[in-house]
């Protein structure tokens, strides 16, 4: 398979038929259109190895995906974006994402709306599933009592899927078996590189 067959659709990967010189087999220069994937160690060409004058004929696209909690019916929550935590680890929101390395950040927050029995201090806690760079559980502080106020806390790493269509579940509990309410937003963004040329892509 030659090189520039292999432009598009790898992600955080850049592999293009570039006017350069590489290094294949036992040292030679030769023309990059002349590399094939076997040839590389990885099968791939990282953006390290490209020149800072062939790094600029490439730009980067993003697919951006996002989820969040649905606004609730219940009227005493006035259509906040919340639902019933009795439980740990209910689910909060979903994110549904292909295959590939993300880059996924979010925020979430911790109710006490209305009249509720609190053993105080009572936290809030999100759990991001699969999260590789970064933290897959965070906490908030102290959730305020009384409904007035919520305790937010946010998280942001990088995410690898192994297939298309694969749902990811953020979910939240309370320390202390509080229940309470609770929200979450969450933005999962895919970078591509891709060739330019005079012509356009």
């Amino acid at each position: 398979m030659k090189l520039s067959s292999l432009v598009r659709g790898k992600v955080g990967v850049v592999v293009a038929a570039a006017a350069i010189a590489a290094v294949a087999g036992a040292g030679t220069s030769v023309a990059a259109n002349q590399i094939t994937s076997a040839q590389i160690k990885n099968g791939t060409i990282q953006t390290q190895d490209l020149t800072k004058n062939n790094f600029a004929r490439f730009t980067s696209t993003e697919n951006v995906v996002t989820a969040q909690t649905p606004a609730s019916t219940v009227p005493a929550y006035a259509g906040a974006r919340v639902v019933d935590v009795n439980a740990a680890n209910t689910p909060l929101a979903t994110i549904v994402l292909d295959k590939g390395t993300w880059k996924i950040d979010g925020i979430g927050q911790f109710w006490h709306i209305g009249p509720a029995t609190v053993n105080d201090p009572d936290y809030g806690v999100l759990n991001v599933p699969s999260l590789q760079g970064g933290t897959g559980t965070v906490w908030t502080a102290d959730v305020p009592n009384g409904g007035q106020n919520a305790a937010q806390t946010s998280f942001s790493g990088t995410i690898k899927v192994t297939a298309n269509d694969t749902p990811i579940t953020i979910t939240g509990s309370f320390t202390g078996g509080n229940t309470g309410q609770a929200g979450v937003y969450v933005e999962a963004t895919q970078y591509e590189y891709v060739k330019l040329y005079s012509g356009g892509r």
